[in-house]
């Protein structure tokens, strides 16, 4: 198993989140580290980069577990984000730490707090994720010809990513869906437990079976 800075976080903080580093960043992971077609499994904005991965190189995958994104930002659905972005970039860097830790406190548990917060973070992706959501805001139009094993995981009151997940198992018919009961967007570190259990359980199915010839 390999996990992977993305742009902007950890030891990438330096490195600006943009559609060609990050594209760089999972070709060279995948042709050049893990060197056969893996299963990729990604969580919340690192959903929507293995969404996009895969729609451009879904032969060099064998499935996507996909966690808390379900969600094209069009329309209504945009706004919030958009105005959220605006205020992160106005924010002095002291006034945004406090809001991501106040933010970071009301929804996690105090070990995965300390954890996140740990974690070498570029307030610019904000912004830099921003730009590229706008400009390419139907994932589900771009994930739509992908033909491998899918499996959304969404939390059962992640509100927000839940209103589009049946639009997403229609253009998908070989998805499914998990909902991880009693909890929000931060499924993965709430559950961490189950959330494993789900992707191993998925791992195991997924490469039971030869892969597809191409």
């Amino acid at each position: 198993m390999i996990t992977l800075d993305l742009p902007g976080h950890g030891a990438l903080a330096h490195v600006p989140f943009t559609e060609e580093n990050v594209s760089a960043l999972m070709r060279d992971a995948v042709e050049n580290v893990v060197g056969s077609a893996p299963l990729i499994v990604g969580y919340s904005l690192g959903g929507f980069v293995a969404m996009r991965y895969a729609a451009h190189a879904g032969d060099r995958t064998r499935g996507l577990l996909l966690a808390g994104c379900t969600l094209d930002f069009e329309g209504w659905e945009w706004w919030p984000y958009g105005v959220s972005v605006r205020l992160t970039e106005t924010l002095p860097d002291a006034w945004l730490s406090a809001m991501m830790h106040a933010t970071l406190t009301l929804t996690l548990p105090r070990r995965w707090v300390d954890v996140v917060e740990g974690i070498p973070f570029n307030r610019g992706v904000f912004s830099q994720t921003s730009t590229i959501v706008r400009e390419s805001n139907r994932a589900i139009e771009e994930i739509a010809g992908y033909s491998k094993p899918v499996l959304f995981v969404n939390g059962e009151f992640d509100f927000v990513f839940r209103s589009d997940e049946r639009r997403f198992l229609h253009r998908l018919p070989q998805a499914r869906l998990r909902i991880i009961r009693g909890v929000d967007h931060t499924a993965p570190m709430r559950r961490a437990e189950e959330f494993s259990a789900v992707v191993d359980e998925f791992a195991r199915k997924v490469f039971a079976t030869a892969p597809p010839t191409v």
